[in-house]
């Protein structure tokens, strides 16, 4: 949503391309401009600009390797961020806004929400990989620690942890084993002085909560980031028990995974998913984005292992 005072916007631009805050020109007006080019100026400090679309909020489309993605930010703090694949099938992310307060677009393509919760800052961002940023920005020490944001997920998507933080958005891949299809970054948090904060993420359902650990020595304001893609398929399927003891067997589960019994580097699927089901676990293993086969050399360098949780109860 742009601002609707031209004098209002123009100043607003002047500000956000010098980095600094839009002067005062009338009492409630100016105030309110000065608290939004203040909002962007801090997230675009811990972000930067270069990887988000600019002019982004009647809809960014970008080009990927699997088609048009469509990231679409909410006009007010009560909406939703939508990131479109070309088939239709979209993800959607709320924003934890206490207030519906509504949006403003800078010139780099940040939209800020300020106030929309207390002590807090929200802001959303198009990036140029076809995926979208929520960010919220914890003004002073007051400022909740926990961030929640439900996800709302085409049917039949479920989420698995990736093991390094952040979660794999997946589908059914031809009937067998669970295709990513986007991704949940592992979080990151940044106090004023650009120094890291602690910030992990849980599931709660659909529901991703993000805890952020400041403490005494915290510098505010605070910048904390999900960002998630949708509709790019990156190349991991995960597999559950019954999957992976098929594997083992010298099954071939689907028809695109390489020979099972190939033997390369003196291992086989079928021996790594052996492996998973003496250890109680399950197999991930790589594959290409167009889930064309791989080799079984690049298949079996790209598997690994994952539990039930680490797989957020997949590995059933």
């Amino acid at each position: 949503m742009k601002l609707k005072n031209s004098v209002h916007a123009a100043l607003l631009t002047t500000a956000l391309a010098a980095g600094t805050v839009a002067p005062a020109v009338a009492a409630d007006g100016g105030r309110a401009a000065g608290a939004v080019a203040q909002a962007a100026a801090t997230v675009q400090k811990a972000t930067g600009t270069k990887d988000v679309v600019a002019d982004s909020a009647t809809g960014a489309v970008t080009a990927t390797e699997r088609g048009l993605v469509t990231v679409t930010t909410p006009a007010s703090a009560g909406g939703r961020v939508t990131v479109a694949a070309s088939d239709g099938s979209a993800v959607t992310m709320t924003l934890p806004a206490a207030v519906d307060a509504a949006g403003a677009t800078s010139a780099a393509g940040t939209t800020v929400y300020p106030n929309a919760a207390a002590h807090t800052d929200l802001a959303t961002q198009a990036t140029v990989d076809g995926g979208a940023r929520a960010l919220v920005t914890l003004k002073n020490a007051a400022a909740p620690t926990i961030q929640r944001f439900d996800l709302g997920l085409p049917a039949g998507a479920t989420l698995i942890a990736d093991g390094a933080g952040g979660y794999d958005i997946v589908t059914s891949a031809n009937g067998a084993g669970a295709a990513t299809r986007g991704h949940v970054d592992a979080p990151w948090a940044k106090d004023a002085n650009g120094n890291s904060v602690p910030t992990i993420y849980s599931l709660d359902g659909n529901t991703l909560v993000q805890t952020i650990e400041t403490g005494p020595d915290t510098a505010y304001p605070v910048v904390a980031d999900p960002h998630y893609t949708w509709g790019i398929i990156t190349g991991t399927v995960y597999f559950n028990k019954k999957e992976t003891k098929l594997l083992a067997l010298g099954g071939t589960v689907v028809s695109w995974i390489p020979n099972p019994a190939a033997v390369v580097g003196g291992r086989s699927l079928a021996a790594i998913a052996g492996a998973a089901v003496a250890a109680d676990k399950c197999v991930k293993i790589k594959v290409n984005p167009g889930l064309a086969p791989l080799s079984p050399g690049a298949a079996v360098s790209g598997s690994g292992y994952y539990s039930g949780k680490s797989g957020d109860g997949y590995c059933m």
